[in-house]
C-alpha cells in the first residue's frame, strides 16, 4: 500500500487537501470516502476503512472539506451545498488524473453528502454510507442549544466531538432546506447502509427512513456494538471489509488488476500484526485476506475474528465438508442440511497431554442408514484430517 497527499484546486480559488491510498499494481476500482462532521480525512474512520479497502484492492481517496484538516477555507463560511460542490469537484478531479470512481463511502454527514451526489455522478457502481442521517438538518442537534445565539450573532464557538468549532447562520439556514428525500428517490445505483443499533449519535432509525426510501437494489448492515466514529478495535476493518464483499457484486475488476496479495504463491500464508489492538492479526493469501484475534474473554482481546485454535478447527472442517460434497456429488446423494461441528480440548492421557478433535456430523434426515455410513468414513480421509492424524515437522528460519 502507498499513500500520496494530494491538493485539489476547487472553483472557488481554494485547495482541498486529500490521501489517495493505493495498493501494489492495478486497483481493482477507485472510491472516494467522505469525512463525517467536523472530522478530517485522518479521522479514525476514514483512515481505517480506507486503509482495510486497499487492503482488499481498492483505491480510496479521502479528502478534508473545506475548512477542515489540511484544506483552505473557513469552516464557519461552510454549508452542506458547498461541501457537495467539494465532493463533486473532488470525483471529477479522480476522473481526470486517475480513473472515474466506481464507489462513493460516505460516513455520518459525509454519507448524507454522498447521498446527496451519487445520482449525478457518471459510471458509479455503487453507494455505501456509515452512520448517515436521512436528513442532514440532523446535525444541527449536535449544536442546538446555540441556535438562537447562531441566528441572532451570526455565528458561534460550539464544543463538538470534544473542541471548540465555529458554526455560521448560513450552515444552519442551507442545512435545514436540503431536499435529501427527493435525491434519494433519484438514486439507481446499488445501496449499502451501514449503521450501529446503538448510535449514539445518530439514531438507527435514519438507516431504516434511508432504507424505505431508496430504490432496490439496496442493503442493510447492523455493525453491531459500533459507536459512530467506528473507533473501537477492528470495527473500521469490519466495516471495510462488509463493503469490499458487497461492491464485488457490483464492480468488474479490470483484466489487468492484481490480487491484493498477488506475489503470494499457491500454497502460501502470509500473517502479520494489524497494528491496532494487542492480539489482532492479518492473515493474506494471494487472493484472500481475514482477521484473527483472541476473545475479549483474554486480556487484550477484542474478539475481531477467529483464535488460532478455531481456525485450525475450521481447516478441518472445511475439508471434512469438501470432502463429503465431492463423495456426494459422485454417488449422487443429497446432502441437503449436513453440517460437521467441531470442538478442541486438551486431556492428560497416561501423562501426556493428548490434543483431542471431536467433530459432530448431524445427517439430513433425508440420507440413508447406508449413506451416513459411507459419509462418515469419507470424513476420515479428508486431506486435512490425514495430514493431522500424520507426522508433523515445523521448521521455523529467518527469511
Amino acid at each position: 500500500m502507498s499513500t500520496e497527499e494530494i491538493t485539489i484546486p476547487t472553483a472557488r480559488g481554494t485547495e482541498l487537501r486529500g490521501f489517495l491510498d493505493r495498493p501494489a499494481g492495478t486497483p481493482l476500482a477507485y472510491a472516494v470516502f467522505a469525512h463525517c462532521f467536523t472530522c478530517s480525512a485522518k479521522s479514525p474512520a476514514a483512515s481505517r476503512v480506507s486503509r482495510a479497502l486497499t487492503d482488499e484492492g481498492f483505491a480510496v481517496l479521502r479528502f478534508d472539506f473545506a475548512g477542515l484538516g489540511g484544506s483552505e477555507g473557513d469552516f464557519a463560511e461552510s454549508t452542506f451545498s458547498s461541501d457537495r460542490a467539494d465532493l463533486l469537484e473532488v470525483i471529477a478531479w479522480l476522473g481526470a488524473h486517475h480513473a472515474a470512481p466506481r464507489l462513493l463511502i460516505g460516513h455520518s454527514l459525509g454519507g448524507a453528502a454522498v447521498l446527496s451526489v451519487a445520482a449525478e455522478v457518471e459510471g458509479l457502481d455503487a453507494v455505501a454510507t456509515i452512520a448517515a442521517p436521512f436528513d442532514p438538518g440532523h446535525v444541527t442537534g449536535l449544536f442546538a442549544s446555540e441556535i438562537e445565539t447562531i441566528r441572532q450573532e451570526g455565528s458561534a464557538e460550539v464544543m463538538i466531538g470534544g473542541r471548540p468549532v465555529v458554526i455560521g447562520e448560513a450552515l444552519v439556514d442551507d442545512i435545514c432546506g436540503v431536499e435529501q428525500t427527493r435525491r434519494i428517490e433519484a438514486l439507481r445505483t446499488p445501496l449499502l447502509i451501514l449503521h450501529s443499533p446503538t448510535d449514539e449519535i445518530v439514531d438507527v432509525h435514519n438507516a431504516q427512513a434511508i432504507y424505505r426510501t431508496a430504490h432496490q437494489p439496496k442493503s442493510f448492515i447492523a455493525l453491531d456494538g459500533a459507536d459512530h466514529l467506528l473507533t473501537g478495535p477492528g470495527q473500521g476493518t469490519y466495516t471495510a471489509g462488509v463493503i469490499a464483499a458487497w461492491a464485488a457484486r457490483y464492480i468488474d475488476a479490470p483484466e489487468d488488476a492484481e490480487a491484493p496479495h498477488a506475489d503470494l504463491p499457491p500454497g502460501r500464508v502470509r500473517v502479520n500484526p494489524d497494528g491496532r489492538t494487542d492480539f489482532g492479526t492479518v492473515l493474506a493469501t494471494a487472493s484472500h485476506t481475514w482477521l484473527a484475534d483472541e476473545p475479549r474473554s483474554v486480556d487484550g482481546g477484542h474478539d475481531a475474528g477467529p483464535n488460532p485454535f478455531d481456525l485450525l478447527l475450521a481447516a478441518l472442517g472445511a475439508c471434512t465438508s469438501m470432502t463429503m460434497g465431492m463423495y456426494a456429488r459422485r454417488k449422487g446423494y443429497e446432502l441437503g442440511d449436513t453440517r460437521t461441528d467441531l470442538t478442541f480440548r486438551q486431556v492428560k492421557r497416561d501423562g501426556d497431554l493428548v490434543t483431542r478433535i471431536e467433530r459432530s456430523i448431524v445427517f439430513d434426515a433425508e440420507l440413508s442408514t447406508d449413506q451416513r455410513r459411507a459419509l462418515l468414513r469419507i470424513a476420515d480421509r479428508c486431506p486435512v484430517h490425514r495430514a493431522l492424524e500424520g507426522r508433523f515437522e515445523i521448521s521455523t528460519a529467518e527469511a
